[in-house]
């Protein structure tokens, strides 16, 4: 897919920057996206445009939102409205005294993960870090640690790649490709406790959240893409160990479809036969595990799933 000259914006206040394999160019300050050189060039323009009004989705579980296979527009009470085109354009309408720092989130979040899907891409909901074999990611829903457990890992001199969304390439028989995210994680205050991250000074995700969001460390990123190796579906149960378990033909499909960025908007928006063609790709070529850990006691589990996952990079 071309990029798009910036001079066709007619703007010399866009910004370049550099995350999921894309160059952005972004109409306001972004200092959590990675900055690139090659300014003249984007992949997907971000522009700031009033936008109509969305009515609440039946078929998107009553979210404000219209998907087809033109375009993605949705809406965010107290946030924004966007409009994903064709994977290269990016309108956003935000609100009089929004919350600007949730826009930003979105837009890293939701909004590049539609990007993906339209320009042919695999967004996965996960965490990852680089290891000598390759990129490790960790899917899995909300809560279940996969932020916890790429910060341990970070602090224990792993680097980098992304968290909760995986911007993955698949590319004919070549193995398949991870690209660096935004160099940041999000932390709930517990599990910040358990790593020993102070939150005295960091943002939080929202105001009425104890969710921080934890820049990484300069060096502690990946730059460049790095060959998939493993997928680690994480899950919690009532049993008081750590299970590890190879997961086999269906159930790694089942694993990746789960954990598809916007899985069931896909059919409106025209791309079901694609992403079921990329997924059978991806279980066909991927190691994918998955890990149980108990429920209760998650502050203290951590060192004991890192060793066990450390442990299972060297075998």
């Amino acid at each position: 897919m071309p990029a798009i000259s910036v001079t066709d914006q007619n703007s010399v206040k866009f910004a370049t920057h550099h995350a999921f394999g894309l160059r952005w160019h972004i109409p306001f300050e972004f200092p959590n996206f990675a900055p690139v050189n090659d300014a003249c060039m984007a992949d997907v323009v971000v522009e700031l445009a009033e936008l109509p009004a969305v009515a609440a989705d039946p078929e998107n579980q009553g979210r404000f939102s219209r998907i087809s296979a033109d375009g993605v527009i949705f809406k965010l009470e107290g946030v924004a409205t966007f409009q994903v085109c064709g994977g290269r354009r990016v309108r956003v309408d935000p609100e009089a005294g929004g919350d600007m720092q949730m826009m930003k989130l979105i837009l890293m979040g939701a909004v590049a993960a539609f990007v993906l899907h339209q320009r042919g891409r695999l967004p996965l909901h996960g965490s990852g870090v680089a290891t000598p074999q390759g990129a490790r990611l960790f899917v899995g829903h909300s809560g279940v640690g996969k932020s916890t457990s790429l910060a341990a890992l970070v602090k224990r001199g792993y680097p980098m790649i992304c968290d909760d969304l995986a911007s993955i390439c698949l590319d004919g028989d070549v193995a398949p490709r991870v690209f660096p995210g935004v160099p940041l994680f999000k932390l709930w205050a517990d599990s910040a406790r358990a790593l020993g991250v102070a939150t005295a000074v960091l943002p939080r995700v929202r105001e009425q959240l104890d969710k921080f969001i934890v820049p990484a460390a300069a060096g502690y990123q990946v730059a460049d893409s790095l060959p998939l190796h493993t997928i680690y579906q994480l899950e919690v149960h009532d049993r008081p160990e750590i299970a590890f378990e190879v997961l086999r033909n269906a159930a790694k499909f089942h694993a990746l479809l789960d954990h598809t960025w916007q899985n069931l908007t896909l059919k409106r928006m025209g791309l079901h036969r694609i992403h079921f063609q990329q997924l059978v790709s991806l279980a066909n070529r991927v190691r994918v595990v998955a890990i149980r850990r108990p429920r209760e006691g998650a502050e203290t589990g951590v060192a004991q799933l890192m060793e066990r996952l450390e442990a299972d990079f060297q075998a």
